[in-house]
C-alpha cells in the first residue's frame, strides 16, 4: 500500500511540474492609428519664463516648408507625421531669431515619434 501512495505521489508531481521552463509570451501592443504631429515646440520668454505666443516657426527641408500652427498658448504643432530632416526658424517681433541645426525626427516601428523641443527667446 505504501509502494502504491509513493508512486501515486510521484506520477502527480511529475505531472504538475511540465511547463515551468516556457516563457510565457505576452501579446504585443497595436500600433494606434492616432496621426502624430512631427514637432512640439513651447515657447518661453528667457527673462519671464512666460509663454510667448504669436511665434512664427517655419519648418524646412529640402522640398518642404510650413508654418506651425499655435495649438494653445505658447504651443506649436506640425507638420502632421512627415518623416525628414528640418531646420527650424523661430521668430517674434521684438525678440531675437533662432535657426536650429537640423533635426531628424525618430521613427519606431509604429511609425513617426513626436520631437518634443522646448526654446526661450530672448527680448531685443
Amino acid at each position: 500500500m505504501k509502494y502504491l501512495l509513493f508512486v501515486f505521489c510521484f506520477v502527480t508531481l511529475i505531472s504538475c511540474g511540465g511547463d515551468d521552463d516556457q516563457m510565457v509570451q505576452e501579446p504585443e501592443e497595436a500600433c494606434s492609428t492616432e496621426i502624430v504631429p512631427t514637432f512640439s515646440i513651447t515657447m518661453r520668454d528667457a527673462s519671464t519664463n512666460a509663454l510667448l505666443e504669436d511665434v512664427s516657426i517655419t519648418v524646412m527641408d529640402q522640398s518642404f516648408t510650413v508654418v506651425l500652427p499655435e495649438v494653445s498658448p505658447g504651443v506649436y504643432e506640425g507638420p502632421d507625421e512627415r518623416e525628414g530632416s528640418y531646420t527650424l526658424r523661430i521668430e517674434k517681433d521684438n525678440y531675437q531669431t533662432i535657426i536650429t541645426g537640423q533635426i531628424n525626427p525618430l521613427t519606431d516601428e509604429c511609425g513617426l515619434i513626436t520631437e518634443v523641443l522646448s526654446y526661450e527667446l530672448e527680448e531685443l
